[in-house]
């Protein structure tokens, strides 16, 4: 019986040391990104009123901003996106067009966003404007973007979004 339960617990500990082939292992030290300074050295400094998604490549190495010099150089992605959130004061479909009476921004106001493999968060400014700004090993146009405020939340194609206007429980703090 000793031995049976010997050779079972060996075997748990085998199996639960040995890991599956293909799999990387997790970076421990996550470097810190400088993502404004990034932005501004590759020229993606854009007002946050010009709307929509821009990326841009650049290699790792010579980057500089938080990325090393000389190791794991690679090709990535920065992302931009500049987005305006606005509400409606009414739910459900319209039968009249809305017009910028109509809406309300959502002004002042944390965004939680995620965006394949990335996530942050950001601030809406008095008028709804709000930048997004993320590092990927790849594109990112085609991708969903979710947008969380509060309880509310939305999903768009990263490269289409641009002003949102949301029903009236957005506007609700």
């Amino acid at each position: 019986m000793r031995f049976l339960l010997f050779g079972l617990l060996w075997i748990l500990m085998v199996a639960c040391t040995t890991a599956p082939t293909g799999i990387v292992p997790v970076k421990n030290d996550e470097t810190a990104i400088d993502y404004v300074g990034l932005q501004r050295a590759l020229g993606m400094d854009i007002p946050i009123y010009k709307l929509g998604y821009r990326e841009k490549t650049f290699d790792t190495c010579q980057a500089g901003y938080g990325y090393s010099g000389t190791k794991n150089c690679h090709r990535e992605f920065m992302v931009v996106i500049n987005i305006r959130l606005q509400c409606r004061d009414t739910e459900g479909t319209v039968s009249e067009g809305v017009t910028n009476a109509d809406l309300t921004p959502i002004a002042s106001r944390s965004v939680k966003w995620k965006l394949r493999g990335a996530q942050g968060a950001t601030q809406t400014d008095s008028e709804g404007f709000a930048q997004i700004r993320a590092v990927s090993a790849r594109s990112q146009k085609t991708e969903r973007l979710k947008l969380a405020v509060d309880n509310e939340f939305l999903y768009m194609r990263a490269n289409e979004i641009t002003r949102v206007v949301t029903p009236r429980p957005w506007c609700n703090p």
